[in-house]
């Protein structure tokens, strides 16, 4: 177990912290293993194990973060909310104890604008500590005080702490507790408003300009709305060409004249028997009185000739 400087005076959490579990009292379960209730772990490289571990100076459990011959850049953070829009706040490590001094660089950050992001441009970082020291934030000299100070910018504000394991001897591993936040009441409230007092004039004023974009394109349409009847008339127009069509139907009808002439040629003969046929009909009634009138007309002449000899 690390023994921390006899003459230490660290700060570690007064009571007056904004930050939740300032302590690490608590732990949860994470992907990357435990990690201090209301903290969140990230990893931006390499492999980094985080575990629930006893080496603190404010008694136990405290944060160990570790790699076993691997290197890494890794860290936890809080957003913290309800704090005060231009306000100060400071930020302190109260322990943070690598078993190879020169192989872990630690810092804390701040973001004002309360971003989860630890690349962000927004973070406002303290120094970056390599070298022997446990304690993060007291003035003995020769160990180092890591602690910094933003202007929230929100009514949430996120600190970021943040190890970069440059090379590895083995398993390598740093302790950490008592992350603090503090309002620093020495600095006065910064007003927030003067960053946005000029974004509503700006607005108001593309408004209006928006607007008359809108009025602007209307005329533009009621013109279209013509136009689209002109097309329609013309149609109407063009029907007219469309029946001139049909007379070149109209040849199709002198198709018809060219299918009578073969029917007129074999039409003849067919209409020949049976035309002589209706004659032959019409004259049987005609021939039946004609030649019994013929017969009797014999008959007739016949008596008269025996007649004649019979008076001889």
């Amino acid at each position: 177990m690390l023994t921390p400087a006899a003459q230490a005076d660290p700060h570690g959490c007064t009571g007056a912290d904004v930050n939740y579990n300032c302590n690490f009292n608590n732990f949860y379960s994470t992907p990357y293993g435990s990690a201090p209730d209301g903290w969140a772990p990230f990893v931006l490289s390499g492999s980094a194990a985080f575990v629930e571990a006893v080496d603190t100076y404010f008694g136990p459990p405290s944060l160990q973060i570790w790699s076993d011959g691997g290197t890494f850049q890794a860290g936890v953070f809080q957003q913290v909310r309800n704090l005060t829009p231009g306000a100060t706040y400071l930020a302190s490590v109260g322990w943070a104890a690598p078993n190879e001094p020169d192989a872990f660089g630690r810092k804390l950050g701040l973001d004002p604008s309360g971003g989860t992001d630890p690349t962000s441009a927004n973070v406002i970082w303290g120094v970056t500590h390599y070298g022997p020291g446990r304690f993060g934030n007291y003035s003995t000299p020769g160990d180092p005080n890591l602690d910094v100070r933003a202007v929230a910018r929100s009514d949430t504000l996120t600190i970021f702490f943040f190890v970069d394991h440059n090379y590895s001897t083995g398993a390598n591993m740093i302790f950490v507790d008592a992350i603090s936040l503090v309002r620093d009441d020495s600095q006065p409230v910064a007003p927030p408003a003067p960053t946005d007092t000029p974004r509503p004039p700006a607005l108001a004023e593309s408004r209006p300009k928006a607007v008359a974009a809108t009025n602007t394109p209307a005329p533009t349409v009621t013109p279209t709305p013509t136009a689209s009847a002109t097309p329609t008339g013309t149609p109407t127009a063009t029907p007219t060409p469309t029946p001139t069509a049909s007379p070149s139907a109209t040849p199709s009808a002198t198709a018809t004249p060219t299918a009578t002439r073969p029917q007129r040629a074999t039409a003849t003969p067919t209409i020949a028997p049976t035309g002589l046929s209706a004659i032959a009909r019409a004259r049987r009634p005609l021939l039946l009185p004609v030649g019994f009138t013929a017969l009797v007309g014999s008959v007739g002449v016949g008596g008269l000739l025996r007649r004649r000899r019979f008076l001889r």
